[in-house]
């Protein structure tokens, strides 16, 4: 008991860069970079020098502290802003038209619904996942396939160090094994310093008109309606507090038919994130009208 109380006791350690991992990396003038310190204190700002002294490798950092010297035995994790948040494909459920890219994901949202995506390259990125939850048997589960393609990137004129981005995908769902629906949609996003909105339209092209909803034994069976061909569209932010380098603003309205405007959900809620894991806790308000909670946990080992 005694050497299992020691190792929960003793401090955790993070392994510093090394002198030569931060001499080999390039920075570029124009762009602006993150440094999470072994202290866990973040700074932030251009690289103006890279060299070296008899206290080893170093860069300069131009922050809104002034110009710090910051040697690699002390820097944990240096990326440039944009790889520093590495959820930007996704808001809490609605895609983004950003790919996924390399900042493949395992989640699991409300404890039990586990899902995955991967991105290859900069144009394809996949998302996938099926609920697991208590008391319901396998049948009456709930399944998603998502594919998205990243069609076009450009300099948004708007706003400064701004870019545009455009995709189409399809996606794939199951509410039930045998309650089957298709869609298609193309969604567009728009990115600043701090922030990113997108817009998204989006129609179903295939299933039933009308479903029952099957659960169990939680819940008696259920009528959802829901027909063919009905046009929604959707509107996510994602927005940094200018106070912290970390936690976000994610918001989300989704109205699944146009034709019917009480058929409209709106999210909002906080995201902590970093470069390995991110955590969401917001409240959802859904026709009825109701509100609930919901979470969500993301891991990017890689």
């Amino acid at each position: 008991m005694a050497k299992i109380l020691l190792i929960f006791l003793m401090p955790a350690y993070v392994l510093a860069l090394t002198n030569d991992e931060l001499g080999r990396m390039v920075f570029f003038d124009d762009e602006t970079y993150v440094i999470r310190l072994v202290n866990g204190d973040m700074l932030s700002g251009t690289i103006s020098m890279i060299d070296s002294d008899a206290s080893g490798t170093f860069v300069k950092i131009s922050s809104l502290i002034g110009q710090a010297k910051v040697y690699a035995k002390e820097i944990d994790v240096i990326n440039s802003t944009e790889k520093h948040y590495r959820h930007r494909h996704r808001g809490y459920i609605m895609p983004t038209a950003i790919p996924v890219s390399g900042d493949h994901f395992v989640s699991l949202m409300e404890g039990v619904f586990p899902y995955a995506g991967a991105g290859i390259g900069q144009v394809v990125s996949i998302t996938a996942g099926r609920s697991l939850i208590p008391g319901l048997p396998l049948s009456d589960q709930a399944s998603a396939i998502n594919a998205k393609f990243t069609l076009a990137k450009s300099v948004n004129g708007l706003i400064e160090d701004g870019w545009q981005f455009y995709a189409l995908g399809a996606n794939v769902g199951w509410l039930n094994d045998v309650n089957f629906m298709a869609h298609i949609y193309g969604v567009a996003t728009w990115t600043g310093k701090r922030t990113q909105a997108s817009t998204m339209l989006f129609g179903k092209v295939a299933g039933e008109d009308t479903y029952t909803i099957h659960a169990g034994t939680l819940t008696d069976p259920f009528g959802l309606v829901y027909a063919t061909g009905s046009i929604g569209a959707a509107l996510s932010l994602d927005t940094r507090f200018p106070e912290f380098h970390d936690l976000h603003f994610v918001g989300e309205l989704w109205a699944s038919d146009l034709s019917k405007p009480s058929n409209t959900m709106l999210y909002m809620g906080l995201r902590q994130a970093n470069t390995a894991v991110a955590m969401d806790f917001g409240l959802a308000l859904v026709p009825g009208p109701m509100v609930f909670p919901l979470v969500g946990f993301a891991w990017t080992p890689w």
